[in-house]
C-alpha cells in the first residue's frame, strides 16, 4: 500500500487547499501548485511501478484495505485499493499526461478570473480518475466512477455564464448517470450471487465457472452499459461532442487520458466476466466497430476544430473497445496509451491555435498558420500521422495490433470496418491539418494577430508530439507487462499483441495514404472551402450527426418530458383536491368559531343541553318515551 495512498491523495490535497486558500494565493500559484502535486504523483507512480515490476509474474499486484463498509445484509465490503500491471498503465498515463495538461493550463487559463476554481476542479478530476483505476473492488470503482462524472460536470460547465456550457454539462451528467445505474445493478447481481465484489475473489470464481449462462450475460451487459456511457459508444455517445464547451485543456483531459477511457478500463479489467458472456463480448465488438465508422463519417464535415477532434475521439474509442470485443485486450490497452499521446497533443495544439486566434474555432477563418506557429504545426503533424496509422508513428502499431487480432480471430466484418475507418480517419485529420495550417489565410485580421503560444503551453505540446512519434515502440514492453493480467485467470490466449496478415497491413496503410492524397488534392491543390462538403445531401446528415439529436429528443427526451408534465399536472390536481378539503374544513371552523366565547357559564349550559339531548335520544330508543 505504501505509495499508492500518497498518489491518490496528492491531487485531492491540491483541490482542497486551492479551494480553501484561493483568496490568499497569488495569481499563478493555483496552477503551479496543482501542476506540482500531479507531477509528484507521476514520479511516485513511476517508482511504484518499478517496485511492482520486481514482483513475480502471477503475483504482480499490490493491495490493501483502509476500512470496511458494513452492509447490514451480508458480508462487509472493503474499501480496498489494488495496483496491478493494468491499473499501473492507467496510473502512468493519468498522472503523466495529466501533469502536462496542468502545465499547459497555466498559460491557457492565465487570464481567466476563475483560474483557482479551474485548477481545483482539475485536481479533483485527477483524484477521481485515480480512485477509479486503483479501486480494489467494484464498490470503490463505482464511487470513483460517480466522482469522475461529477468532476466532468464541473469542468464542462466551467464557463457557467454560457447557456450552452451549462446544457452540455447537464447532458453529460445525465447520460453518464444512465450508465451508472447499469453498473450499480450489475454490481448488485454479482454481490448477491457471490457475496463479494472484490476483483481477486470474483476472478477466482469466474475461473471455475462455465460460460453462457443468463446470469453472466446480464451481469456483463449491465456493467457494459456503464462503459458504453462513459466511453461514449453508440447510442450513448451524444454528450461527448457537446463537452467541447469546456476549456480546451478540459477537452484534452477528458478525451485523451482519463474519463472516456474509463469504459475501456472497466471492460479490460472485467475480461474474465466477458469471457463467460460470449453474446455480450461480441456485442462490445460490434457496437465498437459501428461507433468507429459512424463517428468518422460525422467528423468529415465538421467546421469547428474541436468538434472534428471530438468525433475523432469517439471513433478511436471504438477501436479500443473493438480490441476488447475481439479478445485483443493488450492491443486495446496499447491503443489507449498511444491515443493518450496523440489525442492530447492534438487537443492542446488546437488550444494553442484557438488561443492565438482570439478564441476562434471556425476552420473557415484559419489557414496558413504554419508560418506563425511552426512548433504547434510540427506537433500537430506528428499526432495527425499517428492517429492516421502511418508507420512508424505510434497509432500505426496499436491499430495494426487490434485489426490483426480481429482478422486472425475470424471477425472479418469488424476487421473490414476497422480498415475502412482507418482511411476515413486519415482523410478527415489531414483535412483538418491542411485547413488549419496551410493554404491562404481566410481571415487576414486573425492571421496577422496569430503567434506561437508561450513556452508553458508549447513545451507540453512538443513533448506529446514526440511521444506520438515514439509511443508505438512501447508495444513490446506493454505486451510483457500485461501478460500476468490477461493470463492469470482462466487464460486469454488471444490477449497478447498479434500481427495480422501482410495484405491487411498493406490495405490499411494504403487507404490511409490514398486518403491523405485526396485531402491534399482537395484542400491544397484545389483550395476547397471547409464548408463545401456540407452542400452535398449526405454531408448535411453527417454534419447534423445523422439526426441523432433529433432521434434522442423524439424517442427519449420528449416522452420523458410528457410523462413529467403529466405527473406535475396530476400532482397539482391532487393537491387542488386536498386543498379544497382543507379550505372547506377551515371555512367550517371559521363558522363555528363564534361559539367559542370564553364564558364558562355558556360552556356549562352547552354541556347540559347536550347531556339532556343524549338522554332524551336514549330514552326514545328504549321506548321509555313514546
Amino acid at each position: 500500500m505504501q505509495g499508492i495512498v500518497e498518489i491518490l491523495l496528492l491531487p485531492l490535497i491540491g483541490a482542497a487547499t486551492i479551494t480553501a486558500f484561493k483568496g490568499l494565493m497569488p495569481k499563478r500559484l493555483p496552477g503551479i501548485w496543482a501542476s506540482f502535486l500531479v507531477g509528484v504523483a507521476f514520479i511516485l507512480s513511476v517508482a511504484t511501478d518499478v517496485r511492482l515490476s520486481h514482483l513475480s509474474g502471477a503475483h504482480r499486484w499490490i493491495t490493501g484495505s483502509a476500512w470496511n463498509f458494513v452492509t447490514g445484509f451480508g458480508p462487509s465490503i472493503h474499501f480496498q485499493l489494488y495496483l496491478d500491471p493494468l491499473s499501473a498503465v492507467w496510473l502512468l498515463v493519468i498522472t503523466g499526461v495529466g501533469a502536462l495538461i496542468h502545465v499547459y493550463s497555466i498559460g491557457y487559463m492565465g487570464d481567466d478570473p476563475g483560474q483557482p476554481r479551474f485548477f481545483a476542479f482539475l485536481n479533483f478530476f485527477i483524484f477521481s480518475m485515480l480512485l477509479l483505476v486503483l479501486a480494489g473492488n467494484l464498490a470503490v470503482l463505482l464511487i470513483g466512477w460517480a466522482l469522475v462524472g461529477l468532476a466532468s460536470y464541473f469542468l464542462i460547465g466551467f464557463w457557467y455564464q454560457r447557456p450552452t456550457a451549462v446544457a452540455a454539462a447537464k447532458k453529460a451528467f445525465v447520460m453518464n448517470t444512465l450508465g451508472d445505474v447499469g453498473i450499480l445493478i450489475g454490481l448488485a447481481l454479482l454481490y448477491f450471487h457471490y457475496h463479494t465484489v472484490g476483483y481477486t475473489h470474483l476472478f477466482a470464481a469466474f475461473s471455475r465457472a462455465r460460460p453462457g449462462s443468463a446470469f453472466f450475460e446480464w451481469s456483463a451487459f449491465l456493467l457494459y452499459l456503464g462503459a458504453m456511457a462513459k466511453s461514449a459508444q453508440f447510442p450513448l455517445h451524444m454528450w461527448l461532442a457537446d463537452a467541447m464547451e469546456g476549456p480546451t485543456p478540459v477537452s484534452a483531459l477528458i478525451h485523451a487520458a482519463t474519463m472516456v477511457t474509463a469504459g475501456v478500463y472497466l471492460m479490460a479489467r472485467l475480461y474474465p466476466l466477458l469471457r463467460l458472456a460470449p453474446v455480450t463480448h461480441e456485442l462490445v465488438g460490434v457496437i465498437a466497430a459501428f461507433t468507429c465508422i459512424f463517428a468518422a463519417s460525422i467528423a468529415f464535415f465538421q467546421q469547428d476544430i474541436k468538434k472534428v477532434l471530438a468525433y475523432s475521439t469517439l471513433s478511436q474509442l471504438g477501436y479500443m473497445l473493438l480490441g476488447v470485443g475481439v479478445g485483443a485486450y493488450t492491443a486495446g490497452v496499447f491503443h489507449f496509451m498511444t491515443h493518450a499521446f496523440f489525442k492530447a497533443a492534438l487537443f492542446l495544439a488546437a488550444g494553442s491555435v484557438i488561443h492565438a486566434l482570439n478564441a476562434e474555432q471556425d476552420l473557415s477563418k484559419m489557414g496558413g498558420l504554419w508560418r506563425k506557429m511552426p512548433w504547434t504545426m510540427a506537433a500537430f503533424l506528428a499526432a495527425t500521422l499517428a492517429i492516421s496509422g502511418i508507420p512508424p508513428f505510434s497509432g500505426y502499431f496499436s491499430k495494426e495490433a487490434i485489426l490483426g487480432q480481429a482478422y486472425t480471430s475470424g471477425h472479418y466484418i469488424l476487421w473490414g470496418v476497422g480498415v475502412f475507418t482507418a482511411g476515413m480517419t486519415s482523410f478527415y485529420m489531414f483535412r483538418l491539418f491542411f485547413l488549419t495550417f496551410f493554404g491562404k489565410p481566410r481571415d487576414q485580421k486573425l492571421y496577422d494577430h496569430a503567434h506561437e503560444a508561450p513556452w508553458v503551453m508549447t513545451i507540453p505540446v512538443v513533448v506529446l508530439g514526440v511521444l506520438s512519434v515514439i509511443g508505438g515502440f512501447f508495444g513490446g514492453w506493454l505486451n510483457r507487462w500485461l501478460s500476468p493480467v490477461f493470463h492469470q485467470y482462466a487464460g486469454a490466449p488471444h490477449a497478447a499483441l498479434g500481427v495480422g496478415p501482410l495484405f491487411g497491413t498493406i490495405m490499411t496503410v494504403g487507404l490511409a495514404v490514398v486518403a491523405f492524397g485526396v485531402a491534399y488534392w482537395l484542400y491544397i491543390v484545389k483550395g476547397t472551402a471547409p464548408q463545401a462538403g456540407i452542400r452535398a445531401v449526405p454531408g448535411v446528415w453527417m454534419y447534423k450527426t445523422w439526426g441523432m439529436d433529433i432521434a434522442w429528443m423524439t424517442v427519449v427526451v420528449n416522452p420523458i418530458k410528457w410523462i413529467g408534465n403529466w405527473a406535475v399536472e396530476a400532482e397539482q390536481g391532487l393537491l387542488a383536491g386536498v386543498m379544497g378539503i382543507a379550505n372547506g374544513i377551515q371555512a367550517w371552523a371559521e363558522d363555528l368559531a363564534p361559539i367559542e366565547t370564553g364564558y364558562v357559564r355558556r360552556y356549562a349550559l352547552s354541556i347540559m343541553v347536550g347531556v339532556v339531548a343524549l338522554l332524551a335520544f336514549y330514552l326514545i330508543r328504549i321506548g321509555f318515551i313514546s
